[in-house]
């Protein structure tokens, strides 16, 4: 059934959550700071020494390859670790409850104290230390550790089945968490020592709990192994078939990434609100809806959301979310069905997170944290029309060049161009008036202006394309129109790339260095300025010698055209002008100049059509020669492209 399907999938999601927030509070230092308050708290406040940093370096280490480890494992594998960890879970809770009840310095926490309203006076109703017994006793033995004697033997059970003649382990599980504690209660009596009371409860309650675990870890450690080394085998056979791509590929959706990440900021910024709302309403004179608190909740909210990496993959898996909707919106306006126009969320995500790690977005204060984070938004809105613009322009060109007539289709095309044109405008006018001249602002603002650009020259070439639809004649001069439009768009779109590059080396040099922005200033540079220019001036290379050699091929003359009396086999137009080729066929100067972009042979015959004047006749005599086998029907007339140089 789909639906227990769906919810199967999101139980899987929700499993991987928590080795998340381990390495969330990892990495910004919230389990360092519980580790210290507890150290304190169990070693009556006495200063952490370098053996306790060593130690909780180790427990870094450890908590981190250990949650990695368990995100990445399967469902079943995963239920299994949850019960060992559960388990470790309920002996350490079982513990600490155990020490609390015993130390000293916590007795006066279960002190109940009743008050007299007659007089306002403070008297205790019952003697303070039956009180402080009964409580701790119900708390700790019926609450406390029988919930964590059920929680170690129901993971324990999940691990292994207890037969019904083996129940009695059970029972001594339930004993060995509220044996301590009894035990503890006779050594009081006999005035004993702290250190021994509380060595004795650490030693009681661990031995049978760590020897249930340990027995089974060792049990268990054969089939580890064998598990680890077929998982190792198959990963090299995975990669060497589909390659590390394909596998990566293939892992992130068995582990759905995106899924994942969005339920853990998701619970992290409910978390963080409930937190802070509940902090906020400890002040004196503050209602329950005051606007400085809603303020302060919000930009503690925000600045947190991409405090380190886990939490900014998080916030990048939800700007994605919103972008693919996005993207989906806009396709829908245009009336676009075509999956590329869809992808909207995963560029958009990669763009947001390499401007934040390009930035050092975690790293910054909290202040310059949400300016650098508004920036960034900033910069993906200008990406996004980019990306708009790349949908609308092929539409816009399929529509006129097949001469669509469908008045509805034209006009969501257009609305969507005059959006593109219109939106980076306001913010444009928005940004300037409300920031002072730096590089972010002249970096948001060629994005813009070369957003504008495309779609300046989309709508121009559309117009083109229109307008020959609806003339009679055949349109010579209309490739010619196209090439330069286009040809100008592209120059100020590489003009706008250099100026780019420039402007991120400034920021390099002189404001945030970084490896990670020199990478990417390298890569623009390569494939924004070199790629393009080498294309551009491929393009116009070929152009000009296509040019050259149309021109030097004759024009047909009126009388021939009418003797003729026939269509350019290229495009089947009426030939009212064209160019007589060597081997004395005829075509229209411009089909012929865009064949001539791809091959040298005649559509005809296949012989060459532009020799170089004192060249070498070898050539031609092996071009006669393949022309005579094509007649004789020795080979086929498969075109043959050559290169010839002026």
């Amino acid at each position: 059934m789909p639906w227990l399907t769906e919810i199967f999938r999101m139980w899987e999601v929700i499993l991987r959550v928590p080795p998340l927030f381990v390495i969330d509070s990892l990495l910004n230092n919230s389990l360092f700071t519980y580790y210290q308050v507890y150290f304190q708290f169990l070693h009556f406040e006495t200063p952490m020494t370098w053996i306790q940093y060593i130690e909780w370096l180790f427990l870094l280490s450890l908590c981190t390859s250990v949650a990695l480890v368990i995100f990445l494992l399967g469902t079943r594998q995963l239920l299994t670790m949850y019960s060992y960890i559960l388990s470790l879970v309920a002996v350490f809770v079982s513990l600490n409850m155990n020490l609390t009840f015993t130390r000293p310095a916590t007795k006066s926490l279960w002190m109940v104290e009743f008050s007299n309203p007659k007089n306002q006076t403070t008297d205790y109703l019952v003697p303070p230390e039956i009180v402080r017994h009964g409580l701790q006793t119900c708390i700790n033995y019926l609450l406390g550790q029988l919930a964590a004697a059920f929680i170690f033997c129901k993971s324990w059970q999940y691990r292994r089945e207890v037969r019904t003649e083996n129940k009695k382990h059970v029972y001594s599980v339930f004993l060995s968490f509220i044996f301590p504690i009894i035990m503890a209660q006779i050594m009081q009596m006999m005035d004993l020592s702290s250190e021994t009371l509380l060595f004795f409860i650490q030693v009681a309650g661990l031995v049978l709990p760590l020897e249930i675990l340990s027995t089974n870890v060792i049990n268990t450690a054969s089939s580890f192994y064998f598990t680890f080394k077929r998982s190792y085998n198959l990963v090299k056979l995975t990669i060497g078939a589909i390659g590390l791509q394909g596998f990566l590929e293939n892992h992130w959706v068995r582990l759905q990434v995106p899924r994942v990440l969005r339920i853990f900021f998701t619970s992290r910024f409910i978390f963080q609100v409930g937190y802070l709302y509940w902090s906020s309403l400890n002040q004196v004179n503050v209602s329950y809806f005051s606007t400085d608190i809603l303020n302060n909740i919000g930009y503690q909210v925000v600045v947190r959301s991409c405090d380190d990496v886990v939490a900014l993959l998080g916030l990048t898996s939800i700007v994605s979310f919103c972008a693919h909707y996005i993207g989906v919106f806009m396709a829908f306006c245009i009336g676009s069905s075509e999956d590329d126009d869809k992808n909207m969320g995963t560029v958009s995500a990669i763009l947001f997170f390499i401007l934040a790690l390009q930035t050092g977005l975690t790293g910054l204060e909290p202040d310059k944290r949400l300016v650098r984070l508004c920036k960034n938004l900033y910069l993906l809105g200008t990406a996004i029309t980019h990306f708009v613009h790349s949908m609308v322009h092929p539409l816009l060109m399929s529509l006129s060049a097949s001469r669509n007539m469908h008045i509805q289709r034209h006009v969501r095309a257009l609305a969507m161009c005059a959006f593109l044109i219109t939106f980076p405008s306001c913010l444009l006018v928005y940004l300037w008036s409300m920031h002072k001249v730096n590089t972010w602002l002249m970096a948001v603002t060629a994005f813009s202006l070369e957003v504008i650009i495309k779609v300046i020259v989309s709508l121009m070439v559309y117009f083109l394309f229109m307008l020959d639809a609806y003339r009679d004649k055949f349109w010579e001069s209309l490739d010619d129109y196209v090439y330069y439009i286009q040809s100008t768009g592209n120059t100020i779109e590489f003009l706008f790339g250099i100026f780019l590059f420039c402007n991120g080396g400034w920021i390099l040099l002189f404001e945030s260095g970084g490896t990670i922005r020199a990478v990417m200033m390298c890569i623009h540079a390569y494939f924004n300025i070199w790629v393009q220019a080498k294309e551009g001036w491929k393009v116009f290379m070929k152009r000009k010698t296509a040019v050259d050699k149309i021109n030097s091929l004759p024009l047909a003359s009126q009388e021939q055209l009418d003797t003729l009396n026939d269509v350019c086999a290229i495009c089947y137009q009426e030939l009212q002008n064209a160019r007589i080729t060597s081997c004395n066929h005829y075509f229209h100067g411009v089909c012929l100049r865009k064949w001539l972009y791809v091959q040298d042979n005649c559509p005809m015959c296949y012989k060459v059509i532009y020799h170089t004047v004192g060249g070498d006749n070898s050539s031609v005599e092996g071009d006669d020669a393949n022309q005579n086998n094509i007649n004789n029907g020795l080979i086929a007339p498969v075109p043959v492209q050559r290169d010839h140089q002026d």
